[in-house]
């Protein structure tokens, strides 16, 4: 929670805005002076540096004198960054907690434009808070397959692999905030509920690639497709228990023919079959779930590789 200078501040945590000459810290519940620390009590300090707070600046002091546990600075940094409910970006201030880490550069990409291109050599970590982007395998013939996307509030890794990387291009305008560096220099540098957050966007890309491998190589076109409408559905709409009636999707039918491993027109069919059956619609960059029990069965979709 942070607090003005001159208001007041509730336990467990007082936080305190450094305008001038450190002073005394005040008794929890006591009126904040100008300047001071972040600490919970007199156990616990957090680790960091100095982040602009609404045009002033937050002292997040690194302190060795005072013995603090593991769990003690997890909790108070998950307080910090607004991610104590768990490692996800669910919460009304998430963009504030990423923002304000050290090297975070918020950037906008124009729709069609290359955010990253796979032989060049920078790694970094995407926090996307608006649009869509697609990381794209192109092949020596010419051709080209989607690995996969990143939407909104979602977090992208862009790890330097030469030749056999990925590019990332923005499918519409995209806004995002840049942390440059590895995953592992990151893990280093940032507090723990970032780290945690960072590697659960590992794992769950993994798992997202793990379905399309098997989705491209051993489901049918019809199956294939509505398992890719159901993941993107529960994707844009960040629930994890019910599914939307509808979902706004920039994606033409050509990036769903190269996330698909279909063509063009066998995507079009495809589509077609789905809105005569009353399962799904896709028109003007609009997707519409009419069955989704219907769809789901189709499918086979189990969503759990999504919102574990």
């Amino acid at each position: 929670m942070l607090a003005a200078s001159g208001t007041k501040v509730r336990d467990p945590l007082e936080v305190v805005l450094c305008q001038g000459a450190t002073t005394d810290l005040p008794k929890s519940g006591k009126a904040v002076p100008d300047s001071g620390r972040l600490r919970r009590h007199s156990a616990e300090r957090v680790e960091g540096t100095f982040c602009p707070v609404d045009g002033l600046q937050l002292h997040i002091d690194r302190r060795d004198d005072h013995g603090w546990g593991y769990w003690d600075k997890m909790n108070l940094s998950k307080q910090v960054f607004g991610l104590a409910r768990g490692p996800g970006l669910a919460d009304a201030s998430w963009e504030e907690g990423f923002s304000v880490l050290p090297g975070a550069v918020r950037r906008r990409y124009p729709a069609n434009t290359t955010i990253a291109r796979a032989h060049q050599a920078r790694s970094l970590i995407l926090v996307v808070t608006a649009g869509w982007a697609a990381f794209v395998k192109a092949l020596p013939n010419g051709s080209r397959l989607i690995v996969d996307f990143a939407l909104p509030r979602e977090i992208a890794l862009i790890e330097f692999n030469g030749e056999g990387g990925e590019t990332v291009t923005a499918l519409s305008d995209v806004t995002a905030i840049e942390l440059i560096g590895t995953v592992r220099t990151c893990l280093s540098r940032y507090p723990q509920a970032i780290c945690e957050t960072i590697l659960l966007a590992q794992a769950r890309r993994y798992s997202r690639v793990t379905e399309h491998l098997a989705g491209v190589s051993r489901r049918g076109p019809v199956e294939r497709t509505a398992h890719f409408l159901l993941e993107l559905a529960c994707r844009s709409h960040r629930s994890a228990t019910s599914y939307p009636d509808r979902f706004e999707c920039p994606l033409t039918q050509a990036e769903m023919a190269d996330a698909l491993g279909l063509s063009a027109v066998h995507v079009s069919r495809v589509l077609k079959e789905l809105r005569e059956s009353g399962l799904a619609s896709f028109r003007g960059g609009v997707v519409e779930l009419h069955d989704h029990a219907g769809l789901i069965k189709t499918a086979g979709f189990d969503r759990s590789y999504i919102s574990s």
